[in-house]
């Protein structure tokens, strides 16, 4: 992939055209604030970056569309536009413009309507890039996977100002977040140091291991079951005995006339034994009716036995009273009859009394009463004996008519105690036949070899494709490709202006830095002093990249654009100075080594690399201005100065 033109659009009629030559270097020097340094960032604007990085200022105030043209393989080309985002008063646009063809002019203005985004554009330029499905899989996943695409490979073909001379970075973006990290992970893809479809080699395994661990786990519960299986057949048949299935009797020498044993049972035709308890609920409750009624009809007669025998017993203290109380009224038979009428002298003694006492007279009747009430009590006393003696028999017949209903009530509570241990015996049995049909149809005695066959097959299968990306054989063919870069950077030193020659030149890809390594020691890029080393190294690491990338035909766009790289040598205060020729100093010298590396370099690898540079210089000699496409210089800049004024 290459570019063929940058377009600016402002409307229907102001269209900046900026062409470019393909296989080559194309050159573009100019002065100070003539927009060269927006070129990077037009051109990463419509590869689909997520920012619009173009700087506010007169170029973004002009411009409506940002576009260019894409060539594959020296014929395809791709037009792609991409809206200011200013004129909608945003940070940036997704929606982008992309059309196929062979163009001699630009699309007009009104045919330019968004019919895609830069999500497709990022799968889009990836499939043309042909950058295959992968997955960088960090070593002990210690990060997320990371699948490579185009926006990682345009990461080698930006050399902004402000990084072609910076001595602690060498790679575009390489200062944002989780850039660093993505490079590391991205480059041993675009090197070649591993397979192409690493990602299905990847999948394929982990669906081997899938079906590995499927059949592993079926193995084991196999052997499992058939270790089990013996003490669980004997097991089932002492279960069958217990709950007389099978009779006590029945012994199983083998596991062959266990198993034998089993299978009949497992067709056992189960006749459940029931105990008719038809209305026993009703019965029941009828017959604790009438013994609670029957137990109230008791305790009404005990209470009348129980006042009978009070009464009989009150009575015959009452008659022994009544005797006493005779004996003492006959005792007046002693009395002096003589005295009889005479209340005031005592009958005994004739002692004059100061109280006057009851007749004789009234003393006899007295006694004569007691006599007949006496009489009338003993007359009574059997018939309450005879009374008490009929209760006494009722209570008899009471008890036994209560013991009689008790009985009945217990009986029935036995009957319905065996009914619930019949059920419970019918549904052990099921439970047991049930786990028989089980155990039967998961058990399996015999030996499957077909099983063991297949995965043995894939561990075989899983060793073979993991051999294939293998972590090690990675990393060989990573430190020979960069052993072959390296060597590459070394022959290419002494034909730049640097402070270490002669002496090996190594990109370290860990530490993302370039190292020369001296007799001494290493020297990191950091640690070596001069701006004009630190554009040297940039140069050597990224054209010795885009060298392999295009020998190994690896999937990475076929151009490097690189801004103001004799920024060290004429800063832009020399500007007047550069207008005209001037005699050649250490600089110039310098300054045209540097040219002459990348125009040969590029020329090496034509048609298949393009370089584009914009710089303040304007060397002399044809070598060097051949390439020169426009000179931005005495009002001549990227955007017209009649859009502006």
């Amino acid at each position: 992939m290459q570019i063929k033109n940058i377009i600016l659009y402002k409307n229907k009629t102001q269209i900046r055209v900026l062409p470019f030559d393909l296989g080559t270097v194309n050159i573009i020097t100019g002065e100070s604030k003539s927009g060269k340094t927006a070129l990077i960032d037009i051109v990463d604007y419509c590869l689909g970056s997520r920012d619009c990085k173009i700087a506010e200022g007169v170029i973004k105030d002009n411009v409506y569309w940002f576009a260019i043209t894409i060539v594959f393989n020296q014929n395809e080309e791709y037009f792609i536009a991409r809206q200011n985002p200013n004129t909608k008063g945003i940070q940036s646009i997704s929606e982008i413009y992309i059309e196929g063809g062979h163009f001699e002019s630009p699309p007009d203005f009104d045919q330019i309507i968004p019919n895609s985004n830069i999500g497709y554009l990022k799968d889009f330029l990836s499939r043309k890039l042909s950058i295959a499905e992968n997955l960088q899989i960090a070593e002990g996943n210690t990060r997320d996977p990371l699948e490579v695409n185009f926006k990682h490979a345009r990461i080698f073909c930006y050399q902004p100002q402000g990084l072609i001379a910076q001595r602690d970075y060498l790679f575009y973006n390489q200062t944002e977040p989780f850039v660093p990290q993505a490079i590391k992970d991205s480059l041993p893809y675009f090197l070649g140091a591993i397979r192409e479809d690493s990602l299905k080699v990847e999948q394929e395994i982990s669906q081997k291991r899938r079906e590995l661990n499927k059949l592993l786990r079926e193995n084991g519960e196999a052997e499992k079951i058939k270790s089990e299986g013996v003490s669980k057949a004997f097991s089932l048949i002492e279960e069958a005995k217990a709950i007389g299935i099978l009779s006590d009797s029945t012994t199983a020498a083998s596991v062959e006339e266990s198993l034998k044993l089993l299978i009949k049972l497992k067709d056992w035709d189960s006749n459940p034994v029931n105990i008719e308890t038809t209305g026993e609920n009703s019965a029941l409750k009828d017959l604790v009716k009438t013994r609670s009624e029957l137990k109230h009809d008791l305790g009404k007669l005990e209470d009348n036995i129980s006042a009978t025998s009070n009464f009989i017993k009150n009575n015959f203290s009452y008659t022994e009273e009544i005797r006493q109380q005779q004996i003492r009224l006959e005792s007046v038979k002693l009395y002096n009859v003589a005295n009889e009428g005479d209340n005031q002298h005592c009958p005994l003694c004739d002692s004059e009394l100061n109280v006057e006492i009851p007749s004789i007279e009234a003393i006899h009747k007295s006694l004569e009463s007691l006599n007949k009430n006496l009489e009338s009590t003993t007359k009574e006393s059997p018939r309450l004996n005879e009374y008490l003696a009929k209760l006494n028999q009722q209570k008899e017949i009471l008890k036994t008519e209560i013991e009689k209903a008790e009985k009945s009530i217990t009986a029935l509570y036995n009957q319905q105690e065996k009914a619930r241990t019949l059920r419970d015996l019918n549904i052990r049995r099921g439970k047991v036949i049930g786990r028989i049909s089980l155990f039967l149809e998961s058990v399996d005695f015999t030996e499957d070899k077909t099983l063991s066959a297949k995965i043995e097959n894939l561990k075989q299968e899983i060793k073979y494709l993991q051999d294939q990306v293998d972590r090690e054989t990675k990393e060989e063919n990573l430190i020979s490709i960069l052993s072959k870069i390296n060597l590459q950077m070394s022959k290419w030193v002494n034909n730049l202006d640097v402070e270490y020659t002669d002496v090996s030149i190594r990109f370290d890809l860990n530490k993302l830095t370039i190292f020369a390594d001296t007799i001494n020691k290493a020297i990191p890029l950091h640690q070596m002093g001069s701006g004009a080393n630190w554009v040297s190294y940039h140069l050597l690491i990224h054209f010795a990249l885009h060298q392999h990338f295009i020998q190994s035909q690896r999937p990475v766009p076929r151009f490097l654009i690189i801004d103001q790289p004799s920024q060290v040598y004429y800063p832009p205060e020399k500007d007047e100075e550069l207008k005209g020729e001037i005699k050649e100093s250490a600089d110039e010298i310098a300054v045209r080594k540097m040219f002459d590396f990348i125009i040969e370099t590029t020329s090496a690898l034509s048609p298949n690399f393009q370089v584009i540079i914009t710089d303040h210089a304007y060397l002399k000699g044809d070598k060097f201005r051949k390439h020169v496409k426009e000179i931005w210089r005495d009002g001549r800049k990227l955007i017209p100065e009649e859009w502006y004024k």
